[in-house]
């Protein structure tokens, strides 16, 4: 049997364009002579549409489509991700049942649908607020050259069932499908397709069956993350072993002949953590700005690292011709950081333009202090200065059409080293999910990359500042902090766990060996203490920034739900 696998870019609520892609796909499947074509999770309606679920002309539509879309399937199996729903079945709650589902359509005719079985409820899914699981699993039975094949159509949580009672692939297996099909919408983070193979291949150990898996590609979101969707959909023989690779971060169409004998072993390319993170930012960003309409982004490049590496980020999503950078300088700025912010905008080949903020500063301090009282607090003074470069950037971002873009790492987002209504302006947080550490090191790997300095050295070796007053650096040691805040965010331990690795020399090899002689233990545990603080003290920045790009196992947004008040000291 010959299966085209159309890894596809679902766009959230375009019914229409996404019927318009499955038409497409089906369309030239046959023409490759394929048997069966197969598309990702949710590929009408798009992955994440959040509460558009509860329109219900938009889930009719969308099944309507269904129908409409079988006219193609003459000569031809498709298995198509929809939302299905049971106007005879109700919630408790007077709702009626929707469920994830996947449409097996033939030569007009819907075979069979399947409903999904296990409904993640975890990170930012939220599957149990919106759909019911399905109460059985049964292969579905279509006809290929005169011959009756059984297919084990399951839907992305299915095959990740370690931690279910319930084992839809197993019962499919059992109940007599010959191949099993996987359809997803499965976010990206590093390493995650190395997780993929692996439970791929323990359920193959179990069945004994070929396995196909069909992810989705793009990027959608959930309102505070941009999620990004990897592709990479693969084909497993009977033994485990790799015969088809999808491509990363791009749409495709594949195709494979189960029954080919002389199959070739295929070795997954090994990506670095940098590599792989940097180009998922890069899909990311272009696939966002072009879904909502932006085809070209400002940044305000000061000469540090963050904003550097956001530049780097933008020409390559959008091409050095449709992005600006501004250099906004007051009283503070030094000369190497201008200069630095000059020479990467040749190295880019990027509009460089400079806005002075002294001036206006010192205007609105002097009106400021005649009209209400002198300004006391420095901190006070220094955000001034961001919320005059924020607001000049949203000037222009107005006028203009441009799409801002935010330089907060994910560190400083942390631990509120951001100006509300300053530096936290824009319209997307690029580097929002990279901790300070992931910002060094990704920046060096541009430079390798392109085989050449586009990032300038000195920008390594510069001490880290917000130059928003005379003599100011950061005040942190990132090598300590950076990966101290990942135990907290990411890893989710707690104040406790994190002094016990500390007692242990276990802290992971994120932290410099150097931690167990630099710091006593009362030391350690103050710091702790602290950034504990810290964290807690600044979600209500966190919650008016921009949304970010999730490229990691957790990220601030809808991913980390966080409340405003929150009595808890971690101890």
């Amino acid at each position: 049997m010959k299966i085209a696998i159309v890894q596809m870019n679902s766009i959230t609520g375009d019914l229409f364009g996404n019927t318009k892609k499955i038409k497409d796909g089906i369309r030239r499947a046959k023409e490759n002579g394929a048997h069966l074509v197969v598309f990702p999770e949710m590929a009408l309606t798009g992955y994440c549409i959040s509460d558009l679920i509860e329109d219900e002309s938009f889930i009719e539509k969308n099944k309507s489509l269904i129908y409409e879309i079988s006219k193609e399937s003459e000569g031809i199996v498709a298995i198509i991700g929809f939302i299905d729903y049971d106007h005879t079945k109700k919630n408790d709650d007077g709702r009626v049942r929707k469920y994830n589902s996947a449409a097996v359509i033939q030569n007009g005719i819907v075979l069979g649908v399947v409903n999904k079985s296990l409904l993640p409820n975890y990170r930012y899914f939220d599957e149990k607020r919106y759909f019911n699981p399905s109460e059985k699993r049964d292969p579905v039975e279509i006809i290929v050259e005169g011959k009756k094949v059984k297919l084990g159509v399951s839907i992305c949580e299915d095959l990740w069932d370690e931690s279910y009672l319930v084992k839809p692939i197993k019962e499919l297996a059992e109940k007599g499908a010959e191949i099993i099909i996987n359809i997803n919408a499965s976010p990206f983070y590093h390493g995650k397709s190395i997780e993929r193979d692996k439970i791929i291949k323990k359920q193959i150990e179990n069945i004994g069956l070929p396995f196909v898996y069909v992810n989705t590609v793009g990027s959608a979101d959930n309102g505070k993350n941009i999620i990004p969707f990897d592709g990479e959909s693969s084909v497993f023989n009977k033994n485990g072993e790799l015969t088809l690779l999808g491509k990363k971060f791009d749409e495709e169409i594949l195709f494979v002949d189960l029954e080919n004998k002389n199959e070739t072993k295929i070795k997954r390319e090994k990506y670095s953590s940098e590599k792989e993170i940097f180009e998922a930012l890069v899909m990311s960003l272009k696939d966002y700005a072009n879904q909502i309409g932006f085809k070209k982004a400002i940044l305000p490049l000061s000469g540090g690292i963050d904003s550097a590496l956001g530049l780097v980020i933008c020409v390559e999503a959008l091409g050095s011709g449709n992005v600006i950078a501004y250099n906004l300088p007051s009283e503070f700025n030094t000369d190497t950081t201008k200069n630095i912010a000059k020479k990467l905008s040749r190295n880019l080949n990027v509009e460089y333009r400079t806005i002075p903020v002294q001036e206006i500063d010192e205007k609105i301090r002097e009106v400021y202090e005649k009209n209400v009282s002198k300004i006391k607090r420095g901190v006070t003074k220094e955000n001034l200065h961001a919320r005059i470069r924020g607001l000049l950037m949203m000037l222009e971002s107005n006028d203009n059409g441009s799409l801002l873009v935010s330089n907060g790492n994910k560190t400083e987002i942390a631990l509120g080293y951001s100006t509300l209504y300053g530096d936290m302006c824009g319209g997307i947080s690029v580097i929002g999910d990279l901790s300070k550490s992931q910002v060094y090191k990704i920046s060096k790997y541009v430079n390798e990359r392109f085989e050449k300095e586009i990032i300038p050295e000195e920008i390594f070796k510069i001490k880290p500042s917000a130059e928003l007053s005379l003599g100011q650096y950061d005040p942190f040691d990132y090598p300590i902090v950076s990966p101290l805040v990942d135990l907290f965010v990411e890893e989710r331990n707690s104040i406790n766990d994190i002094i016990e690795k500390f007692k242990d020399k276990n802290l992971g090899e994120s932290f410099p060996r150097e931690v167990y002689s630099n710091y006593s233990l009362d030391e350690f545990k103050s710091l702790v203490y602290s950034i504990y603080g810290l964290i807690k003290k600044s979600v209500y920045k966190r919650l008016q920034g921009p949304p970010i790009i999730s490229v990691t196992k957790r990220s601030f947004g809808f991913d980390l739900r966080e409340t405003l008040v929150n009595y808890w000291e971690g101890r």
